[in-house]
């Protein structure tokens, strides 16, 4: 029986927080955390692996009391806190009108709770999901809102803002948005997380990208869009070049400039994979300005061009090439 290859991700992915076995206690798991903080070997049954990293504090009543009152304080706050990014129901899952996880059909008792995330609609009935699933539906889904898949009531906007700061949230400390049954990522689960982590990024600034989007892109359509993007960088918006570096930051640099080919240089000559990856690493770079204001107009130029090479986008955005 073959065995799935693995690869190794390019992008940031949080290890496994279990000891390797029962024989080495002291080693951790090398393997990555598909599972929350645990791989799928370990996530049943876990070990977590202790660092002897103690801190040696004197023996000072004053100094116990003042961390015991931190202790206090930060344990009222993590409630309020998880109250306000995860929901309303997110401790107590029997209260929820589904009572079922859409993508895995599990009990929403049994998910993790820091993947946990629930809303109340319009009828004040309250829905408890799995953001994995969500945010799986989501990249496969053309259009720019989330909707209830009980009851297709659109999702209000406020919960989707809540909904998108949790995922970034999680992605920042290299949690994966994704289902994944393996010990390790495939290599089309690794594209399926790195696009995911670029379409969050456009749907904070208010533009949603769909998976389907970059994976219906014929090579033809894949060189258009590039075309585009360089036409507009470099000649049809006329930048000046201190706009160029704050919505870019290092636009030009020799090792790593946003575009290393001229146009005519890569017609014809690269198959469709590479022109996905390369792509999304364009529109990537697009939206990595430290100031919002920059990274909303890089977002603009990014989803102008998507939208002049796809029809699908155009359909979605036609006010992007309204002459």
């Amino acid at each position: 029986m073959k065995q799935k290859k693995v690869s190794k991700s390019s992008i940031p992915i949080r290890q496994c927080a279990n000891i390797k076995s029962k024989k080495h206690p002291d080693v951790r798991c090398i393997y990555s955390a598909s599972d929350g903080e645990f791989c799928s070997r370990h996530s049943k049954n876990p070990h977590r692996f202790q660092e002897d990293n103690t801190l040696k504090c004197e023996n000072n009543t004053k100094q116990k009391k003042a961390i015991l009152k931190i202790q206090k304080i930060w344990r009222k706050c993590v409630g309020f806190l998880r109250f306000q990014r995860q929901g309303p129901i997110t401790l107590i899952p029997e209260l929820s009108e589904n009572k079922e996880d859409i993508y895995t059909l599990e009990s929403v008792s049994s998910i993790p709770l820091m993947y946990r995330w629930s809303y109340s609609d319009s009828n004040k009935h309250t829905w408890l999901f799995d953001i994995r699933s969500l945010s799986m539906m989501r990249s496969n889904d053309t259009n720019n809102t989330i909707t209830n898949p009980y009851t297709r009531e659109e999702i209000p906007n406020k919960s989707i803002n809540s909904f998108l700061k949790r995922c970034t949230q999680l992605r920042n400390h290299k949690y994966c948005l994704i289902h994944v049954n393996e010990i390790d990522l495939t290599p089309e689960q690794i594209w399926y997380q790195t696009v995911l982590d670029v379409s969050m990024k456009y749907d904070i600034l208010g533009y949603h990208i769909s998976l389907s989007w970059l994976n219906n892109l014929s090579i033809r359509e894949c060189y258009t869009l590039y075309c585009e993007m360089y036409d507009l960088w470099c000649f049809r918006l006329q930048l000046p070049k201190s706009l160029k570096a704050l919505v870019v930051p290092e636009w030009n640099n020799m090792n790593n400039p946003l575009f290393k080919w001229i146009p005519l240089e890569v017609h014809n000559k690269r198959d469709k994979l590479w022109w996905q990856k390369n792509i999304l690493s364009l529109l990537d770079r697009l939206v990595c300005a430290k100031e919002k204001e920059h990274r909303t107009l890089g977002a603009l130029y990014g989803m102008t061009a998507f939208a002049l090479a796809s029809p699908s986008v155009r359909e979605a955005y036609p006010w992007l090439v309204e002459v």
